[in-house]
């Protein structure tokens, strides 16, 4: 055991005498500021990236992260079709990463039932699969499974005021639109109606789709519109991991670049990020906000560690010019002060990790504190607990902190002892 660390120990663990007053309650002031730091980066961080994750997988949920459609669709959801084939379906699966691809149509309407009316977007799906977006945010009836039965949402519901097993009629406008008549503004303006059984209710917390999102039948929508089977507005395309969605994104658009349909329509692909650029500029803000915090909470607890740490030094100035007296050198004093910040600083390091952690447990599986899905999409605070940033606030703290008491340990070496010793006496 070298020297220094051994005098450490001996400041650290010792108890104070009666004299020394002063330097308990810095040191728990200084703990308290290192344990609260922490708890506050471990609870900003694990929130943040839990709401981002929440919300993202919302909107994906939504629209897939890629979507390929044609050239020729505008920012509506009346869209241009496209014809999809085993070789288009080939291509996009051979992109690496991708998941799952899935045809849609969307097509805007008005849900009418006998005391009233909205408008709607109604999406059309193959399938909707129990464990896929839908079937994990159903709450109640049946997911749809015939060209009569749509999945609604509980805020479209509430709105109308209709439930499971209902029957409302759908009216949707501007049918028979092809590429052509869209290319020289020419659309054709005829009504078609579908009276619908609802089959279920759904219910995501995201009021933006929410309230205008009804699930149907991709079928059911290929009549109505007058297309052939294999026509569709796009392809949604998942993929296995979010953060290598640009990567894909130009894989995609390799892939598909001299492709066309068999109508002779090109291919369009575009991010789920360039879909909703307003929603992901707002999760991307998040990241400054933490990064504020975690300046913050670091500058706040090297403040107090030096505090303390001076605090220690000033009260044993007597011990340091014995010390220096009898041979000891500013190094190994500085050294030995420093493992006792170490001893603090690991100190406050435990209590944090154990109350942040707590708490951030405590919420993922109890969901205490509550949110407004109005305001928020969530109905609780979201929690994503992650090892590594949890080991990587405790190394950066502690590495950040002990540099910083670099300063104010090199008090020790402007310590006289002839001065120290006069004073004690």
């Amino acid at each position: 055991m070298s020297f220094p660390f051994f005098l450490a120990q001996r400041i650290h663990f010792t108890r104070s005498d009666a004299s020394r007053r002063v330097s308990p309650p810095a040191i728990r002031i200084a703990v308290a500021g290192i344990a609260i730091g922490l708890v506050v980066m471990i609870l900003s961080v694990a929130i943040v990236i839990g709401f981002k994750r929440e919300i993202r997988e919302k909107v994906i949920g939504f629209g897939g992260h890629l979507q390929v459609h044609a050239m020729a669709n505008n920012k509506t959801y009346e869209t241009v079709p496209i014809c999809i084939s085993d070789s288009l379906l080939s291509a996009i699966g051979g992109v690496p990463e991708v998941t799952h691809i899935k045809p849609y149509i969307t097509k805007p309407a008005v849900i009418k039932t006998d005391d009233d009316f909205l408008a709607v977007v109604m999406k059309g799906e193959e399938e909707i699969a129990a464990d896929g977006f839908f079937g994990n945010n159903h709450k109640d009836g049946n997911l749809p499974e015939g060209e009569r039965e749509i999945l609604v949402s509980q805020h479209i519901a509430d709105k109308l005021k209709i439930s499971v097993g209902e029957k409302v009629i759908l009216y949707f406008i501007g049918s028979d639109l092809n590429a052509d008549q869209f290319a020289y503004g020419v659309e054709s303006q005829s009504i078609k109606s579908r009276q619908l059984r609802v089959a279920g209710i759904y219910s995501s917390g995201f009021n933006e789709y929410d309230s205008q999102m009804i699930v149907g039948s991709l079928s059911m929508l290929q009549g109505v519109s007058g297309w052939d089977e294999d026509m569709v507005s796009g392809v949604e395309v998942n993929l296995a991991d979010f953060p290598s969605l640009d990567d894909r994104y130009y894989d995609l658009i390799a892939a598909l670049h001299d492709r066309q349909d068999r109508r002779g329509t090109a291919f369009y692909v575009q991010t789920i990020e360039q879909l909703n650029p307003q929603i992901f500029a707002w999760l991307d803000l998040l990241d400054t906000n933490v990064w504020v915090i975690l300046i913050l909470m670091t500058v706040v607890a090297s403040f107090t560690m030096i505090s303390g740490l001076l605090i220690i030094i000033l009260e044993r100035t007597a011990m340091i010019g014995i010390l220096k007296a009898m041979g000891c050198n500013n190094r190994q004093l500085r050294s030995a002060f420093l493992y006792v910040a170490a001893f603090l600083i690991g100190k406050g390091l435990l209590i944090g990790n154990i109350i942040g952690i707590a708490i951030c447990l405590i919420q993922q599986h109890f969901h205490l504190v509550s949110l407004d899905p109005e305001n928020y999409y969530l109905d609780s605070v979201p929690i994503a607990l992650n090892p590594i940033h949890i080991l990587a606030f405790n190394a950066g703290t502690i590495l950040i902190t002990l540099l910083i008491l670099l300063v104010p340990s090199s008090l020790v070496a402007r310590i006289s002892p002839v001065r120290a010793i006069a004073s004690a006496e």
